[in-house]
């Protein structure tokens, strides 16, 4: 890439900036300082400088990394003034972005390395493509869908697109693939990000993913250190106990981390999870939640019994990640806000209980500047060896030498319209979602949809929002049964609407139920309202053909096991709507199979193979 260089009127408008921004203080209290911010303070060295001629403060700001949003700041705009000053005041080495727009998080991208002393290492999570955290271009299917294709080839030329789009943005650290197995059915988090239940299968598509993203030129990350497959516990609302040991690791959930760590990959995050077997220290919880923490949960579900988290562990990080599984490169957290370690510990010492584990960047704290304080005194204190901080340091500026941002820090912002959202990225994300596609179960005689059948929708959504997640669906359908009747049941649904819903039933010639129904981090355990599990078994006994579509959660069969059709459509993303229609009504084929066991009703492997017709 191609840096841009600072235009006159971006300078004038930062330089108002200045007064504004504001330093925290150990007291809490801010101070006013002055940033003369009319002149980039990124000379653009070729070389990073040595450790040895930074501040400890410096070097400590290196460690962190802060969140936001890709969406249009003003200079004046509070969340722009704040990620201003941690980047121009605390030296914070990185940035992720959340929910964003293409544009807009370039330029920021752009306004915030010109305030970089040293490069920023700027990171998004795109398991799913560029689209899973940038609105304006397709979201692609999960983990899941790919391994039901059976192509690890597609997922390495997925993830050598994703990289080059975000490359294009400025980001150049991508928190992917997902390296856990799936062995629980239960799994409230992880889900069909995980590429299924086998260890060989998934270690297939991390090796595969890994390859493409190092190769499209960004930094790929395997998540979540050492497996986050086998809990019924999100670690975003308490911390999962995985009780299991060494052998059963070595087994399952380590396969596919040896397998990324022999494919070459450089970055690594550690999971908020409890192993006891590998460390018994006790994990007491606080006596209230910090009001920083990313969801509020009761008391009563905040584990007491754990031990610390595989984050704050040497034993996991030092010992087994750094000596014996031999890795050298960066290892980051999970985002610091999660119950799963803020329940547990005050920002700042689960900073410094972090590093000294073993992980590199602390990401996301829910206090970055009382942490940066913390590190700063435990440093002082002798608690933290400053050779340790050198050590890390060293570790993300040589990093942030290998991807070339001391040569090229800036997004080439002319390129983005040719880089990003490109036909051929849309073409693969199409092909993905088509072939992926799995007939878990079906009737004889029932697919393909005939498009002059009276035909009832039924969207089952685990939302109670105003604007349903079937859009594209409905719209596919109505295209092509003029005469289409939509109802939705959601958890606001009554017993009334379940009667309303059988009644249009008894009208139809077939009936559709789509499920949405699927994993939102935080959200606790996956569930299908109760309405719909009123309203399917009164449908099947009508004796119509029901067809049910899962657009996420592919363990529902569990709950309807007398469906006779079924389909795993993996996601509620609009490609993979369309797909789904596609091949309901036999203008494109089902070719997946299942990589999981839906537990009592299909094994992995499972997948009717149904022919374009």
């Amino acid at each position: 890439m191609k840096t841009a260089s600072a235009p006159r009127a971006l300078a004038a408008a930062t330089s108002a900036l200045a007064a504004a921004v504001l330093a925290s203080c150990g007291s809490g209290t801010f101070q006013p300082i002055t940033i003369d911010l009319s002149k980039s303070q990124a000379a653009e060295p070729a070389e990073p400088p040595s450790v040895r001629g930074m501040t400890l403060e410096e070097k400590i700001g290196q460690l962190f990394v802060v969140a936001g949003s890709g969406v249009f700041l003003n200079d004046e705009a509070p969340a722009f003034k704040e990620l201003a000053r941690q980047v121009s005041v605390n030296r914070v080495g990185g940035v992720i972005w959340f929910r964003s727009n293409v544009y807009e998080t370039a330029v920021l991208n752009q306004r915030l390395q010109r305030l970089a002393k040293i490069p920023l290492l700027v990171s998004s999570d795109l398991e799913a493509g560029a689209g899973m955290r940038f609105g304006d271009v397709t979201w692609g299917a999960w983990a899941m869908a790919l391994a039901a294709t059976g192509d690890p080839a597609l997922a390495e030329r997925r993830a050598r697109a994703t990289a080059a789009e975000a490359r294009a943005i400025g980001i150049a650290q991508i928190f992917a693939p997902v390296a856990d197995v799936n062995v629980n059915a239960d799994n409230p988090v992880i889900n069909v990000r995980s590429f299924g239940e086998d260890p060989a299968d998934v270690s297939r598509f991390v090796t595969a993913t890994v390859k493409g993203l190092e190769s499209g030129g960004a930094l790929a990350t395997l998540k979540h250190f050492p497996g986050h497959g086998d809990t019924a516990v999100d670690s975003h609302r308490s911390l999962p106990v995985l009780p299991v040991g060494r052998d059963r690791l070595d087994a399952v959930e380590l396969v596919p981390f040896r397998a990324g760590i022999a494919a070459g990959v450089r970055s690594i995050m550690v999971a908020h999870v409890s192993l006891p077997a590998l460390d018994p220290t006790p994990a007491p919880p606080l006596n209230e939640l910090p009001k920083e923490a990313e969801v509020t949960v009761p008391a009563s579900e905040i584990e007491t019994k754990a031990t610390l988290p595989a984050t704050l562990s040497a034993p996991v990080v030092t010992e087994l990640l750094r000596n014996q599984l031999g890795f050298t490169g960066l290892v980051v957290t999970d985002s610091m806000r999660m119950n799963g370690v803020a329940a547990y510990f005050v920002p700042g010492e689960a900073a410094v209980r972090a590093l000294l584990a073993g992980v590199d960047m602390i990401l996301m704290s829910p206090d970055t500047d009382g942490a940066i304080q913390a590190v700063v005194a435990a440093v002082k204190a002798g608690r933290i060896s400053e050779k340790r901080i050198n050590e890390t340091v060293d570790r993300i500026l040589a990093e942030k030498k290998r991807l070339g941002l001391f040569e090229s820090r800036e997004p080439d912002l002319a390129a983005i319209s040719k880089a990003v959202g490109a036909p051929e990225t849309e073409a693969l994300e199409a092909e993905i979602a088509r072939r992926s596609l799995t007939l878990v179960r079906g009737e004889t005689g029932v697919l393909p949809l005939k498009k002059e059948a009276k035909l009832l929708s039924l969207v089952v959504s685990d939302e109670a929002t105003s604007k349903g997640p079937a859009g594209v669906l409905t719209a596919e359908l109505k295209g092509r049964v003029p005469g289409l009747k939509s109802l939705r049941l959601d958890p606001r649904s009554t017993a009334d609407d379940v009667t309303a819903a059988v009644d249009a039933a008894k009208d139809a010639d077939v009936l559709l139920v789509s499920l949405f129904v699927r994993t939102r981090s935080g959200q606790g355990p996956i569930a299908v309202p109760e309405a719909a599990k009123a309203v399917i078994p009164r449908l099947l006994e009508l004796g119509r053909p029901v067809v049910a579509v899962s657009f996420g959660s592919p363990y529902l069969l569990r709950d309807f096991p007398a469906l006779p059709t079924y389909v795993c459509a993996w996601g509620t993303q609009d490609v993979m709507q369309a797909a789904a229609v596609r091949a309901l009504f036999g203008e494109a084929g089902f070719e997946g199979k299942l990589p999981i066991t839906i537990p009592g009703v299909a094994r992995r492997g499972d997948g009717i193979t149904l022919p374009l017709r």
